[in-house]
């Protein structure tokens, strides 16, 4: 492999939060072993070693969970050091980890800092909008803590971006959401559809947005956004510049664009590995990296079920005229899968109306990008 990108769950599902939109703890209590605990040193070892035996080019290691940063400093520098100490070809390595930014100590983040770690850091809009779903265990809100965590990444100099979950909620606040992140100089935004429980009715929670407001959400946005480019303040949103860069005949780097799902590595606490982080339940378990390699996982006949009921056949989208931009969305999205194949998405009829608006100007900004690419 050329480039090799894997996940790691360190803490496995173990958080200090209770969200109560939280996909992952959904997962947890879908399987039969709910959390795997955290990452042992020889399961470290394995993941990194067998990591260098395959990649030839780059390889990102991204940290996520629950909540990684509760397996501790030492962790990481445990990790960083093996990565020093097996990188025998100076392959390129990338770092990144998502975190609450609940309680993450001083010494850690001048450690990320320091390693280049890229920090994606969850903080829903305001305190009011934030704080009805991002709960301590207590169940108090967690704005004011995550506000201090951002304050402190800038303190230290830590490349870092904000990552949204779309409610229903935050779906009819997005302008002031929006101006929420211009002012506190949050340029760099990822805005994520809230997932309802794995194999439920998508729309029978109070969290996911329904199709018309997922519809007014992108439409709100999406003209946010385009004014603020063509007004020289730009703000990076990461689905909108996915869209530009495949309008200017680029690739798409959300795999939820790809068409299909490629399957990933997903490594829990234990070496348990799964080919997406929306789907780490049993039926989709790929081996343990403690007794297989990657070409083995990637080669896995689990693995290769997973990639082919990903590829969407709907007839809708063979004719539809956005198909070269939608490309199906995520099969998340596209579930339940009928007779060994993903449906069609949930927002179809909400993609497709925002397409109808959105295109032209998402054209518009591709020819104004395809001299300097910012993207």
């Amino acid at each position: 492999m050329e480039n090799l990108s894997i996940m790691i769950k360190p803490a496995s599902g173990m958080c200090n939060m209770r969200c109560t939109y939280c996909f992952y703890c959904d997962i947890t209590e879908k399987r039969s072993v709910k959390h795997y605990g955290f990452t042992d040193p020889e399961t470290m070892h394995n993941i990194i070693s067998k990591a260098f035996g395959i990649a030839k080019r780059s390889i990102s290691f991204v940290f996520q969970g629950g909540e990684p940063t509760l397996a501790g400093l030492d962790f990481y520098e445990s990790f960083v050091a093996k990565v020093k100490q097996l990188n025998k070809n100076k392959i390129s390595v990338n770092y990144a980890l998502q975190t609450n930014g609940l309680d993450l100590d001083e010494n850690l983040i001048e450690f990320f800092a320091e390693h280049k770690f890229l920090l994606g850091l969850s903080i829903d809009g305001d305190a009011k909008i934030h704080n009805q779903n991002r709960l301590d265990k207590e169940g108090a809100g967690s704005h004011s803590r995550a506000m201090r965590t951002a304050r402190l990444f800038e303190l230290y100099g830590v490349d870092y971006n904000i990552l949204v979950v779309v409610t229903r909620q935050t779906a009819k606040h997005i302008e002031k959401i929006y101006n929420f992140y211009k002012k506190n100089n949050f340029r760099h935004l990822q805005f994520i559809p809230c997932l309802a429980p794995l194999g439920e009715d998508p729309f029978a929670n109070p969290y996911s947005p329904r199709p018309d407001e997922y519809e007014m959400f992108l439409k709100k946005l999406f003209k946010l956004y385009y004014k603020d480019f063509m007004g020289g303040n730009y703000t990076s949103i990461r689905f909108f510049d996915n869209l530009v860069n495949i309008a200017m005949g680029g690739q798409a780097e959300q795999c939820g664009l790809f068409g299909y799902c490629p399957g990933h590595f997903i490594i829990e606490g234990d070496g348990s590995v799964y080919p997406c982080d929306f789907y780490c339940v049993d039926h989709w378990y790929l081996g343990n990296i403690n007794e297989l390699d990657f070409l083995e996982l990637a080669n896995s006949e689990k693995m290769g079920e997973f990639i082919q009921s990903s590829y969407h056949e709907d007839h809708l989208c063979k004719s539809c005229e956005f198909a070269a931009l939608c490309r199906g969305g995520c099969r998340r999205d596209r579930d339940p899968a009928l007779a060994g194949k993903a449906g069609e998405n949930i927002y179809c009829d909400a993609l497709y109306n925002f397409f109808q608006e959105a295109e032209p100007a998402i054209k518009e900004i591709a020819r104004i990008e395809s001299g300097r690419q910012i993207f």
